[in-house]
């Protein structure tokens, strides 16, 4: 085998490939390598270092902690948790290729973690299965990072994970989870879906909601601590609990129907406001997009024990926007500030300048990381309508009819 290349990302140092015929231009393509390797993932890595970290420190019913990791292609993620995690007792890296079995083994020896990390030739959602067995009790963390889907391996992955144990699950095909594919995925999510201008967060949902209801066949429930759109992948974070009759109350409360309301620009999990036709989205996930209390303790984190880390600033700026829109996620969708514009055809109002006016009226709000004209509020849409309407005539230095009265039925 001829592994040509070290890359450094957090504390380790791993072999990758010769990259040299995996280059278009000044980017390296990952799926071109003999391995998989991708440096654009390394935020979605050292942002798993330290949610890791927090989920062990806040939630982990016991420690030290086995992880598996059935997709570990060049095995980097594996190796940094040996090294930058406290609380990691064993780390099971799997892979059904084998030259990927011999990167990971090989990057294993050269930063010496060979008595956490176990390298096993074997598929995914096999090991996953058998791994469970062997052990004699669940596993508590399971981290699926696939090229493309996670989908084929979501059974497998939750039937390992015992009580109080974390999936960790990254998802790149945002054509489908996002709407644009809606055949493949009724095939592989099981819901109905269109692309709409919210559509990141329609794929975080989507992701979601799928896992919850794959969870509830194994009488399990799901609560996200963390769940995030960037780059070309969404990525969740999502404590397992075990018992039927909460699995019962997760399918009750938080896997609904959408509308997608067409002539406001705005999707609403309660019906729409207006008689017009409006396409149902989901099922999907209803419920918080994650936990205030695991977020925090992520902002704490990151600066005090993980300031070495490259993506270090990007991980604190998005926590700190997460922390804001979390508490105002649930069974709410962001309002898109272009797309109710131009469904009520005035001018697109400053995400500032509407959220200003919604509190003045009484109303939370938050930016979100989905959108950067995007805008979170627990005001209900007539009031959004009303409020951008209102700073459209107030530019304009004129008065116009109020859309409150067109909007309530």
């Amino acid at each position: 085998m001829a592994a040509d290349a070290v890359v450094a990302e957090g504390r380790a140092l791993v072999w990758i490939p010769d990259p040299t015929g995996a280059v278009a231009g000044r980017r390296l393509e990952p799926a071109w390598l003999p391995v998989f390797y991708n440096p654009v993932m390394e935020f979605n890595r050292d942002l798993s270092v330290v949610a890791l970290q927090a989920y062990i420190d806040l939630y982990a019913p016991h420690k030290p902690v086995t992880i598996v990791e059935p997709l570990t292609a060049t095995g980097v993620r594996s190796v940094r948790y040996a090294l930058e995690v406290e609380g990691v007792g064993r780390v099971i890296a799997g892979d059904i290729d084998p030259e990927a079995v011999e990167y990971a083994a090989r990057n294993v020896r050269s930063n010496g973690v060979e008595d956490v990390v176990e390298v096993r030739r074997a598929d995914a959602s096999a090991l996953l299965y058998r791994v469970s067995r062997e052990e004699g009790e669940p596993v508590l963390v399971v981290d699926l990072d696939p090229f493309g889907s996670p989908a084929p391996f979501m059974d497998a992955a939750l039937a390992a994970i015992g009580h109080r144990g974390l999936l960790a699950v990254t998802a790149t095909d945002l054509a489908v989870l996002e709407g644009s594919k809606r055949r493949v995925a009724l095939r592989r999510y099981h819901v109905r879906i269109e692309r709409i201008p919210q559509a990141r967060e329609i794929a975080l949902r989507v992701l979601l909601g799928y896992a919850a209801r794959v969870a509830a066949a194994h009488d399990k429930a799901l609560r996200p601590l963390l769940a995030y759109w960037a780059d070309h992948y969404v990525r969740a974070y999502m404590l397992v609990e075990r018992g039927a009759r909460a699995a019962d109350r997760m399918l009750e409360e938080c896997i609904a129907m959408a509308r997608w309301c067409r002539d406001l620009g705005h999707p609403l999990f309660e019906g729409c406001p207006t008689p017009t036709r409006a396409p149902e989205l989901g099922p999907l996930w209803a419920c918080d997009l994650g936990d205030e209390d695991f977020a925090a303790r992520l902002a704490r984190l990151a600066p005090e024990r993980y300031g070495y880390l490259a993506s270090i600033a990007r991980i604190k700026s998005l926590v700190s926007v997460l922390l804001e829109e979390l508490p105002l996620s649930r069974g709410r969708f962001y309002y898109e500030t272009w797309a109710l514009a131009a469904s009520l055809k005035i001018d697109t109002p400053s995400r500032r300048g509407l959220a200003e006016e919604l509190e003045s009226r009484g109303w939370r709000s938050s930016p979100t990381h989905l959108s950067p004209a995007g805008l979170r509020s627990d005001a209900p849409l007539v009031e959004v309508v009303d409020a951008a309407v209102k700073l459209y005539h107030h530019r304009r230095g004129a008065r116009g009819p109020s859309s409150r009265a067109r909007l309530e039925v």
